[in-house]
């Protein structure tokens, strides 16, 4: 018998454990009695900082039965049923382009239905990787096809590595049993905000991609789709370019899952060129925010901050203007993390936040980003992939080289240069500058009203916190348009997908529209 208990509540400063297990009593269920006990979800109500609690829910599996009409925090646990599918195709090839989450979680999905994923990716494999982008930081020599933004695992590999979101699906779960199989810490599957962290995930994509290559999967590193072959409005071949040795290729294939980043702006431009019906999308650009941690610490759990129970602290904020019907907020927030260069084009810069599995840096940061549509860039397409290079070229073109300008918060709000270094876990250069001076009207203009709104919180704004950037990739500016099954409106064999395409807005999101789509598009119930 299974089954669930949840509102588990317990004082951080007492015993975790020995309180939950009161709290089974009470409700019927002793330790002689328990099986197995799985965390189902681990949250905290931080809102009375002096009264800080966990809250618990648990699935428990119990040798005997027990009567659940007794208990009114017990319900029995349900079983989930996945629906089996069969393939559309058998043992057929498929194309994947581009190894993020959407298009790593495709593969694997194609490879579990018995098709043969071959994955083309323009960056580098992890380890390889990881040893370019380290080499930028010290020479500043960029690689535009692998680096920060491109190669194995998508940008999400330099991240936090958060694994929360807002939507609902039936493939959450899969996703989260994947990463752990390859990797993750376990506590994924039922901490309240789940997170990697960018030194687990480079260990989780290689151990995902040697899965999905034991189950008949092909993988094409440093391998950039430069063009596709179309005829008759369905798509033949994809040209391909070999980064290293500049060597091109006809790879002749009709069904393609095109799971190309945000960044990718040639792939989109060549795609629209071929006919690939898109349009622009709303986004958000800004900066980087950077506290100290114990700050922020402090901030969110007052005099609790030493208690060892909690973790790096995480907020959450947002400002809502009313005379513009225009959001400013909080993006990406990297606790205990790192601000970096996310550059991936010759002769521009721009800014991105990351962390590590144990949180535990000296700087927490996140993006403070205003809400932009086509009604502030124009209706042109691909108008506000323009605006983000011109400001991207125009950092670097301050600057110098790949780095950043920064300018503490207070100066920010007092339309004045900052005259002094500050300490960051930005490794490349900074170069203090009038933030005032660098983005358009309107996203100064929110930038101020926020920082007015938040300055009332003393630890979130002041004198020691500084403005680094610009953020200027936060999602996709653009949309490319699909069907309910996924497939391009225009062009037959294509199948758009993820944050890249502009259905997704995270690694999980990315994970499940790639688990999602093959399954629309590529199989049918087993009936």
């Amino acid at each position: 018998m299974k089954v669930n208990i949840n509102n588990i509540i317990v004082s951080i400063n007492k015993n975790q454990e020995k309180e939950i297990y009161k709290e089974l009593e009470k409700n019927g269920i002793f330790k002689n009695n328990i099986e197995n006990l799985k965390y189902l979800r681990k949250s905290i109500d931080s809102r009375k900082r002096n009264d800080i609690k966990f809250i618990y829910s648990l699935e428990i599996t119990l040798k005997k039965n027990i009567n659940l009409e007794k208990y009114t925090k017990l319900s029995l646990a349900k079983e989930e049923i996945y629906e089996k599918r069969i393939a559309l195709y058998p043992k057929r090839e498929v194309a994947v382009v581009g190894t993020g989450p959407a298009g790593l979680f495709s593969a694997l999905r194609l490879a579990e239905l018995g098709y043969i994923p071959i994955v083309f990716e323009r960056g580098e494999e992890v380890d390889k990787r990881n040893i370019t982008t380290n080499n930028f930081i010290k020479t500043k020599i960029l690689n535009p096809n692998s680096n920060i933004q491109f190669g194995e695992g998508g940008a999400g590999t330099y991240s936090d590595g958060k694994l929360n979101t807002r939507i609902k699906s039936e493939y959450i779960e899969k996703v989260f049993k994947e990463f752990i199989e390859c990797g993750a810490q376990e506590e994924i599957f039922w901490n309240y905000k789940p997170h990697i962290g960018t030194d687990i995930l480079r260990i989780v994509v290689k151990n995902l991609r040697e899965k999905i290559k034991s189950l008949g999967g092909k993988f094409y590193f440093s391998s950039l789709v430069e063009d596709i072959e179309v005829k008759n409005n369905e798509i033949k071949a994809l040209k391909i370019l070999e980064v290293n040795t500049q060597k091109r290729y006809t790879y002749n294939i009709d069904k393609v899952i095109f799971a190309i980043g945000h960044s990718s702006r040639n792939t989109y431009k060549m795609l629209y060129s071929k006919g690939v019906a898109m349009e622009n999308k709303p986004f958000a650009i800004g900066v980087r925010i950077e506290h100290l941690r114990k700050d922020i610490d402090k901030m969110q759990y007052g005099e609790a901050v030493s208690n060892p129970l909690l973790e790096a602290a995480t907020y959450n904020m947002a400002f809502n203007n009313k005379k513009e019907t225009r959001g400013t907020f909080s993006f990406c927030m990297c606790p205990g993390g790192e601000i970096v260069n996310a550059s991936s084009e010759i002769g521009a810069s721009l800014v991105n936040g990351m962390s590590y599995s144990t949180r535990s840096g000296k700087f927490s940061n996140s993006a403070i980003v205003v809400g932009i549509s086509e009604k502030d860039y124009g209706d042109q397409i691909f108008s506000g992939m323009h605006l983000q290079e011109k400001l991207e070229k125009k950092n670097y073109e301050i600057v110098g080289t790949y780095g950043a300008i920064y300018q503490n918060v207070i100066d920010f709000m007092k339309n004045k240069k900052t005259t002094f270094e500050i300490e960051s876990s930005y490794k490349m250069k900074l170069f203090s500058y009038d933030m005032n001076n660098f983005f358009p009207d309107y996203i100064t203009r929110n930038l101020h009203s926020a920082f007015e709104n938040w300055s009332k919180n003393n630890l979130f704004i002041s004198e020691k916190v500084n403005l680094i950037g610009p953020e200027t990739r936060t999602s996709a500016p653009v949309k490319i348009l699909r069907d309910l099954k996924g497939e391009s409106i225009s062009i037959k064999g294509l199948f758009p997908i993820g944050e890249g395409a502009g259905y997704a807005g995270g690694i999980m999101s990315a994970a499940v529209d790639g688990l999602k789509i093959v399954d629309l598009a590529f199989s049918k119930k087993l009936i």
